[in-house]
């Protein structure tokens, strides 16, 4: 009997919860074409609705040696996951080297950066990619006669597309006094913002 019982108390809990559930509810934006949750292929779009704009700032040392850089820069959305792009940075760098004396730079360099979310990363991570960025650095100060190294950056940053992201990148052509930045790890903040 407590069998039987229990046998028609989940054959109704069943049925009512049946009749409480309820079809999604789907809202679409007036002129909306398709899936609004699914992310529109990229290599569909015009050449300017792939390009994105943004900055931040990097190299960020402060001590001895102190760095400060900022930096503009405009990606282009290759695909969904990967952008590649351009950028001008001015960096600031001052070293004390002892009996030598202090000496200051002002730098001005370009870079050439690529970014690609990985999907197993992501999974880890969250909205996390991979990095690379290659930099060529002008000395504009002439008054410390370093010939800077070009910084090869490799990393992974964490951030979306657009908006506000956190890169870590080491840099395999650090050689201290030579690089621009205080040391071969190095963080910038920064990102696309339209």
């Amino acid at each position: 009997m407590k069998k039987l019982l229990l046998f028609f108390s989940l054959l109704t809990f069943g049925g009512i919860s049946e009749v409480f559930a309820q079809e999604p509810v789907v809202i679409k934006e007036e002129g909306a074409e398709g899936d609004l949750d699914v992310e529109k292929d990229v290599r569909e779009l015009p050449f300017r609705q792939r390009l994105n704009f943004g900055g931040g700032i990097s190299g960020l040392s402060f001590g001895n040696p102190t760095s400060i850089g900022v930096s503009p820069m405009v990606g282009y959305s290759l695909t969904n996951n990967a952008i590649v792009g351009l950028g001008l940075t001015y960096q600031y760098y001052s070293a004390n080297y002892g009996s030598l004396g202090t000496y200051s730079s002002n730098l001005l360099g370009q870079r050439i950066f690529v970014r690609q979310q990985v999907p197993a990363l992501s999974q880890v991570l969250g909205q996390a990619y991979l990095t690379g960025q290659v930099e060529n650095y002008s000395n504009l100060s002439n008054n410390t006669g370093i010939d800077y190294s070009n910084p090869v950056l490799i990393g992974v940053g964490l951030g979306s597309k657009i908006g506000i992201n956190f890169q870590v990148m080491y840099d395999l052509n650090y050689t201290s006094g030579r690089s621009p930045y205080g040391s071969a790890l190095v963080v910038q903040i920064g990102g696309f913002f339209f």
